[in-house]
């Protein structure tokens, strides 16, 4: 569906929009139907859909416009030498000293040492040790070299060593976003037999709406969060989209098809899928030439005949791949979300639902408020759909995002 070449609303000072198009109209024409079948080429809202209805704890209302939350990982029992050491050196120093306690053991898996700690200061990660622990063997270290801790054993008679704790880890936050669109209707407009509802108040509705909700996707995909004094209207918050969320998790194909293999793309899925908080079912938005490739490529390199289905709920075409370690993803074809036209086509973003919140601020879930005019507007009404959100990614290592599929040889 075209926009009109005027502002999008259905009123200027001057002359209706409808007026300008020849859509203000009575219905005249005895060859047509009462109602028209307009082509609807229109956002069907799917990353919208996915939050709404397939991740926990949606529309949990919170009372602050920032939140907070740490993003924490497992620790780590291992670490690498700073510097080299001779295979007699009593001193060796660590790069993350933390992952050792006094009176415990650390193993060389390169060449099978293990060393018993006497001391270890954190400040400079060199640990004081006996080479050789054990009966093992003792042999020189080279910087980068891989140290693995054992646990602390005790004694028959020994009191428990004290252990290390570990700071939060990186500091995460978001905040929540505002948004709204108003929308006029003449009382004449209102009151005229207009086809198809145009230049009405529920049609004008229907389309404010699925404007707002579109271009919440996109700001929920792309958005860059951050928080702004306007002045005279008090502070702004923006909530971050998806995108800037995940930090180690892109793969660039470089718009070449040939860098879309099997290899490549099972590799990149089963990172995904590394980490303990992973579920075992992801889904992936594409855009319409990432959707298309992928399909190829499992279809001509690994033989399988994959056919997409359409899902209802979704609203979309979708089909299933499996990585070689057996994790299941649902490859969702986001035709306007990811828009060719908006040079979307070729991206895509892998997404653990189970740990992807949305939330609103409280009182403020999106919602309709009549009649926001003038009182001296007696000839207008003037509605507003308004709402706030924001979403939260967590774990960013289970998320990751894919772009770069090569363009079709036909575009349609």
């Amino acid at each position: 569906m075209q926009r009109v070449d005027l502002p999008y609303q259905t009123t200027t000072d001057a002359i209706s929009v409808f007026d300008t198009d020849n859509q203000y109209r009575k219905r005249l024409w005895t060859e047509t139907s009462s109602d028209i079948d307009w082509l609807r080429e229109e956002d069907n809202g799917l990353l919208l859909t996915l939050i709404e209805d397939y991740a926990p704890n949606t529309g949990r209302s919170m009372n602050q416009p920032i939140i907070h939350w740490t993003e924490d990982s497992r620790l780590d029992v291992h670490t690498t030498l700073a510097a080299s050491a001779a295979s007699t050196g009593t001193e060796l120093t660590l790069v993350d000293p933390r992952v050792t306690i006094a009176d415990s053991l650390l193993f060389f898996p390169a060449d099978g040492e293990i060393v018993k700690v006497s001391s270890i200061v954190n400040g400079t990660g060199v640990a004081t040790v006996v080479r050789g622990y054990n009966d093992t063997a003792k042999v020189a270290k080279g910087a980068g070299d891989i140290v693995i801790a054992f646990p602390s054993f005790m004694a028959e008679l020994s009191t428990p060593n004290l252990g290390n704790g570990k700071l939060p880890g990186e500091y995460m936050w978001n905040c929540i976003s505002i948004v709204a669109e108003t929308t006029k209707t003449s009382r004449l407009q209102e009151s005229s037999e207009v086809a198809d509802g145009w230049g009405q108040m529920d049609k004008a509705r229907f389309d404010t709406m699925l404007d707002l909700r579109r271009k919440t996707g996109k700001a929920l995909f792309f958005n860059s969060r951050g928080t702004t004094d306007t002045g005279a209207e008090g502070q702004e918050y923006i909530s971050q989209g998806i995108y800037h969320y995940i930090q180690d998790g892109l793969l660039d194909l470089g718009n070449d098809n040939s860098s879309l293999t099997w290899p490549i793309l099972n590799d990149w899925l089963e990172a995904r899928f590394d980490p303990d908080a992973s579920s075992t079912n992801k889904a992936l938005p594409c855009g319409l030439w990432l959707f298309k490739a992928i399909q190829r490529m499992v279809r001509d390199t690994r033989g399988e005949a994959v056919q997409p289905y359409f899902e209802p709920a979704l609203g979309t075409m979708v089909y299933r791949i499996s990585t070689d370690g057996g994790y299941s993803v649902a490859v969702m074809l986001d035709k306007y979300g990811l828009a060719v036209n908006e040079g979307l086509g070729d991206w895509g973003f892998l997404l653990d639902m189970a740990h992807i919140e949305g939330a609103h601020y409280e009182g403020l879930p999106f919602q309709w408020i009549e009649n926001i005019q003038d009182n001296n507007d007696i000839m207008v009404q003037e509605d507003c759909f308004i709402g706030s959100f924001s979403v939260m990614v967590k774990h960013q290592s289970c998320h990751g995002v894919i772009r770069g599929a090569g363009q079709p040889i036909v575009n349609r």
